[in-house]
């Protein structure tokens, strides 16, 4: 269970946040992505309006826009360690009985050399249905890449991938 404290009238409040209060805001969150409420790397104040008030609604838990971002950062912290741990492997297998990456102490040992943030998953992952809604919720955040004479945006819901004159990409790429 993950809290977050938010100060209420000089008091602090703690937010709790159990796995099902998470999925109810994720869908939630995802929800008001594919309306077009993030246009950006941010939602919209309607966005964040929507969000707690149909949050409320659904869970009967009054959390502050603060609370809820709160989460929304720790989650996007959370996806990335993730990520960035598994990196390009794509040799792991999930095993659901464990809820955990099985793969061998060494690959455990080399992965945490360089994703030491990640630790917490050797003994509880994130399972890939849940994986899935964040990769809704953060893939494609303010991703601009240029490579091979491409320039790659990604942008909420739409990949547009635009072959594009060397003379602007290298304009862009000193922007980027």
């Amino acid at each position: 269970m993950s809290t977050s404290a938010v100060e209420v009238s000089g008091e602090k409040v703690k937010a709790m946040w159990d796995k099902r209060l998470t999925e109810k805001f994720c869908d939630i969150c995802i929800k008001e992505i594919l309306k077009g409420n993030r246009p950006g790397t941010h939602f919209t104040k309607d966005g964040w309006l929507k969000i707690m008030t149909n949050f409320e609604k659904e869970t009967g838990k009054g959390f502050s826009q603060r609370q809820l971002k709160n989460r929304w950062d720790a989650l996007k912290k959370e996806w990335k360690a993730w990520k960035k741990l598994k990196g390009e492997d794509t040799g792991l297998r999930w095993n659901p009985i464990k809820r955990i990456v099985d793969a061998s102490d060494d690959w455990w040992e080399s992965r945490l050399q360089v994703v030491p943030e990640a630790q917490k998953f050797r003994t509880l992952g994130i399972d890939p249905e849940f994986k899935g809604k964040l990769d809704q919720m953060f893939m494609g955040i303010a991703a601009k890449v240029i490579k091979h004479g491409h320039l790659l945006l990604v942008h909420s819901r739409l990949i547009f991938l635009r072959m594009l004159p060397t003379k602007y990409l290298k304009r862009m790429k000193k922007k980027i």
